[in-house]
């Protein structure tokens, strides 16, 4: 800044002498001009009074070829008014040479002065494209910390719950002494598991190659459960138990949950089921006849593709009919 200052004072200062300068020499000019018809009047009386014209003879006397002289030089005086209009034009000529000098220096100052600016621009937009660039790898910085930070949360609140499903088990898989007259053995997810084996080998049977739609397939599935007296207790003890609500509330827990991606849902979903053995798996099965939200929940997430290849795909018709999304979303 201080620089920048003492440069304005500088050019200040010389702009100055050179106006100075200019205006000096166009006064020199126009005394020289005002005095130069009385100069010429000097050099006549001097060159009449080097002929002794002055005070000595009269001009009647004169002869003609002196007069004819005297006119020559007064004409010589009148020539010397062009030489110096040429001296003048001349001169006028050179202040235009000169003022065209000063603004071609102008411009060039100009020109010096805007390729500064322009250079100047330039290292503000690029500045301002580092600082956008800075922003925006800061933003997308926040973005990934919030993200981890979500997912971190998710997985905080989701691993005990899943925890949960352990008591859930043991608490549905024993059916209370006030439900059955055999004390041992009386395993729910055993009894279930095992009719459910029963009831799809049963139904795969008695329709084979026979194609029916999904509603006609769970009405069918139903009457077996209910006419198998073995499994009916059992059965609808396991659908009204805790275990399956909270099967169906972790499923829609984790589809629900803000702010997680599609793969870290899916991640999700696929430690979810791991840990349910086939053996559960079957039995939510046959839950989900009568189960309506439990059967959607199973169809869009595909929760049962690990059992439905299993056994040589015994059970296709009715994998393929009730647990499919294409026929489910249809029916």
């Amino acid at each position: 800044m201080n620089n920048q200052t003492k440069n304005d004072k500088k050019q200040e200062k010389q702009d100055f002498r050179e106006l100075l300068g200019i205006l000096s020499a166009l006064i020199i000019i126009f005394i020289f001009w005002y005095y130069f018809p009385s100069f010429l009047q000097y050099i006549n009386e001097t060159y009449i009074a080097s002929h002794n014209f002055k005070g000595q003879i009269k001009p009647e006397n004169l002869k003609l070829h002196d007069l004819h002289e005297i006119g020559e030089k007064f004409g010589t005086f009148g020539d010397s008014y062009g030489s110096l209009n040429t001296l003048f034009s001349g001169w006028a000529f050179a202040l235009l040479l000169i003022s065209l000098f000063m603004q071609r220096k102008e411009l060039q100052e100009q020109r010096k002065e805007l390729s500064a600016q322009r250079e100047e621009i330039i290292k503000a937009n690029e500045i301002a494209e580092s600082q956008r660039t800075i922003t925006e790898q800061q933003a997308d910085l926040l973005e990934q910390q919030i993200n981890e930070a979500i997912l971190q949360n998710f997985y905080n609140i989701i691993y005990p719950l899943m925890n949960r499903k352990q008591g859930y088990y043991k608490e549905a898989d024993i059916l209370p002494k006030q439900y059955t007259d055999r004390p041992k053995n009386n395993s729910i997810f055993y009894h279930t598991n095992s009719q459910t084996y029963e009831i799809y080998n049963r139904y795969c049977y008695e329709n084979r190659e026979v194609y029916k739609s999904c509603d006609e397939v769970i009405k069918e599935i139903k009457n077996l459960i209910i006419s198998n007296s073995s499994l009916i207790t059992p059965y609808y003890y396991l659908s009204s138990s805790q275990y399956i609500e909270h099967f169906i509330y972790m499923v829609n827990f984790i589809n629900n949950f803000k702010g997680i991606t599609e793969e870290d849902r899916t991640t999700a979903l696929s430690m979810f089921i791991s840990d349910y053995s086939n053996t559960e798996l079957y039995s939510i099965s046959l839950i989900a006849f009568s189960n309506e939200f439990l059967r959607e929940v199973l169809v869009k997430n595909k929760l049962l593709n690990r059992i439905k290849d299993l056994d040589g795909n015994r059970f296709k018709e009715i994998f393929e009919t009730v647990f499919c999304e294409e026929f489910y979303l249809g029916s």
